[in-house]
């Protein structure tokens, strides 16, 4: 038993042995417990099938051997028709290297979970082919595996009014930098145009109603017409200085939420194993005080995790906002994903230097401006496990 549960899990999960055996060091109890509840909820393990080894020690190679041997001594008594497969991805090297030198006999086999190259290696006995790993982990099983638990995310009505304007959505992408402005502009007014309410409610338009400063022409002209043929806003060029919010989804999405659209669009049209927009998901040991994470995409595929944040705000002007932002999707990825996930910051615009140097501090990837043409060839490369 290991702190990633996934390295043990994904090849349970794709050879399903008739029975599992946990080694579990001191320090890892509390662990040995959570990957038993994955075992029985994604692996469907009874009880009866679980076996389970404690107080394996974790230093003095010498102790390790005799735990090994007798663990090992045990499992022959057992199952003395079986083929014992011991995996050896988890625990310390010193673990790993004692429990090699008691299992490399004729009775057993050894493997290797490598995810990096997505195989299974057999170790012992040697010269064997590499079992390529299979897709075993949805989006619910590997948050559920990082001990995260899947709350919902958005639904038909969401997909269906994404699909309607899909072609305005993806206009709005192509042409990011050139109305850097213009979505400077339209935010401000869509914050004083919305009443943030009490959580759980609705927020409300309280002032629908906005003047620009001067006569919209060329890419903000064809973009306002664009926005009104979708329902989006209500704008007239007869009096083209005059901007109203008719509704709420409507003032969110020309806010923020087309930039969200865009990227569920670009990342489904590729064929994921899954995709998701606005996921929430909860702590699965404090499921009780209901407090959610959310992400605005995630994408499983391959046993891996993307995790993106989308964002229209001006990041120049952020501040302690742009740090708290890369904190939470750090945060998030770390808790969420793990080792083998990834994270992206989508940005609609730039990212001020400062930022920018510590999003790659973060190791996040930021997708921004004129780049999100490129975010469907970087999509296929994160697929293909080339990034």
């Amino acid at each position: 038993v290991t702190g990633q549960a996934q390295a043990n899990l994904i090849p349970l999960l794709q050879l399903k042995p008739d029975v599992v055996v946990l080694a579990v060091s001191d320090s890892m109890q509390e662990n040995a417990k959570d990957f038993i509840k994955l075992l029985k909820t994604i692996g469907s393990y009874q009880d009866k099938n679980i076996i389970q080894f404690d107080q394996v020690p974790d230093v003095g190679l010498e102790a390790i051997v005799d735990k090994a041997m007798e663990i090992e001594d045990g499992l022959q008594e057992l199952y003395p028709q079986s083929l014992i497969s011991y995996h050896a991805t988890g625990g310390t090297k010193l673990m790993s290297l004692g429990f090699y030198t008691v299992f490399s006999n004729e009775k057993n086999r050894i493997l290797y979970c490598d995810m990096t190259h997505g195989e299974i290696e057999t170790l012992y006995p040697q010269k064997q082919s590499p079992i390529a790993i299979k897709s075993v982990l949805n989006i619910n099983d590997a948050l559920l595996s990082m001990g995260q638990t899947y709350r919902k995310s958005a639904g038909e009505q969401w997909q269906e009014q994404a699909n309607s304007r899909k072609e305005l959505t993806k206009w709005l992408a192509q042409n990011a930098e050139e109305l850097d402005q213009f979505f400077g502009c339209i935010n401000g007014f869509v914050q004083k145009a919305i009443k943030q309410t009490s959580r759980g409610q609705l927020n409300e338009i309280e002032h629908p109603e906005h003047t620009f400063n001067f006569v919209p022409r060329k890419l903000w002209k064809e973009a306002l017409k664009k926005l009104v043929k979708h329902n989006v806003v209500q704008w007239d060029e007869s009096k083209p200085d005059y901007l109203y919010f008719h509704s709420l989804k409507g003032a969110e999405y020309i806010a923020g939420s087309w930039l969200e659209e865009f990227t569920w669009h670009i990342i489904k049209d590729l064929k994921p194993e899954e995709v998701k927009a606005n996921v929430e998901f909860a702590e699965s040991g404090a499921l009780k005080s209901d407090i959610r994470n959310e992400m605005d995409c995630v994408v499983a595929h391959k046993n891996r995790l993307l995790l993106i944040e989308c964002k229209t705000i001006n990041f120049k002007k952020g501040g302690d906002k742009n740090t708290d932002i890369l904190y939470k999707l750090e945060s998030l990825g770390h808790r969420a994903a793990g080792l083998y996930g990834t994270k992206w910051l989508v940005s609609a615009r730039l990212l001020d230097p400062n930022t920018l140097k510590r999003a790659q501090e973060y190791n996040i990837k930021v997708i921004s401006g004129s780049e999100l043409k490129d975010v469907k060839e970087q999509a296929k490369q994160w697929m293909d496990g080339k990034t």
